[in-house]
């Protein structure tokens, strides 16, 4: 509960841990695909004139490879400029706590979240846009008996967006791919799935590439929350499967051109697994959509 109250202080803690020690701890073979720290800085952002709130996950705010800077920038190209809040540091959706079976710290992050969405949001005026999957699943469904009743009543009023959902329906119909990238490989998270987004991540990537590969095991990659960081054996076990699959459908054996998804700790998993670089399908979005 601790650590829940104070999950600011956790997140600065964890990137200055990721920077100092992060490079010996890679050097050992438990460590080595240990991720990076993220920026401490996010993207400068105006709340006049945003078409919505944009809540960077903390998983995204801790770890190098964040979609942010991709997000508001292509937001911004297709007229639809978002707003990330000040004070969003500290903010989670609950799912550190409730993975692990603490519901008290759950509940207390859970209400945080919904108390501070409904007021970024302009009560419910505007959409809040999410950027992992699922963190974007535990708002949305926080579970039966998780918000009080006073917060159940205002979620109810507040839409929820994925960024996937974000840049599939209200970004790409505004903004031009100049080009294409030969080949992409896609994961679709389990939270992903469960939103019904699997398709319109897959519609993405085949906005971005010539020829989109799904691996038949692209299922669970088994981070489990925040497991896959001290447990890597977890993904390498449940990914390796889908490893074998891509190595084998690799155009002319050589590796896809882009490998997407849209979970940080999910792309790190299979980065482990693989040994190509997994982003998120925004990246690549306004990589290519840059005039």
């Amino acid at each position: 509960m601790a650590k829940a109250r104070r999950w600011n202080l956790v997140e600065g803690a964890s990137r200055v841990g990721l920077r100092l020690g992060g490079p010996l701890a890679r050097r050992t073979r438990r460590g080595r695909a240990l991720p990076k720290a993220g920026s401490s800085k996010l993207p400068a952002t105006i709340h006049t004139g945003a078409a919505a709130v944009y809540v960077p996950s903390c998983t995204n705010r801790i770890f190098a490879g964040s979609p942010a800077a991709a997000l508001v920038e292509v937001s911004s190209r297709a007229g639809l400029p978002v707003w990330i809040p000040p004070d969003v540091e500290g903010s989670c959706c609950g799912l550190p706590w409730s993975s692990k079976g603490f519901t008290e710290a759950n509940r207390f992050k859970a209400n945080e979240m919904a108390a501070r969405l409904w007021e970024w949001s302009g009560e419910g005026a505007l959409p809040v846009v999410i950027d992992a999957a699922s963190c974007t699943h535990a708002v949305a469904e926080p579970g039966a008996g998780v918000l009080s009743e006073e917060n159940a009543e205002r979620m109810g009023k507040v839409e929820v967006l994925d960024s996937v959902a974000w840049a599939h329906d209200h970004l790409l119909p505004w903004v031009e791919v100049g080009r294409k990238v030969p080949t992409a490989t896609v994961h679709p998270t389990c939270a992903t799935r469960r939103m019904g987004l699997a398709p319109k991540i897959r519609r993405l990537a085949e906005t971005l590439a010539e020829d989109v590969y799904i691996a038949p095991s692209a299922h669970c990659c088994g981070f489990a929350g925040d497991r896959g960081i001290s447990h890597p054996e977890l993904t390498a076990s449940a990914t390796r499967p889908q490893a074998e699959e891509l190595a084998a459908a690799a155009p002319g054996g050589r590796p896809f051109d882009a490998h997407l998804s849209s979970n940080r700790t999910c792309e790190i998993g299979l980065t482990r697994a693989t040994g190509e670089p997994y982003e998120s399908v925004l990246i690549l979005l306004e990589r290519l959509t840059r005039a």
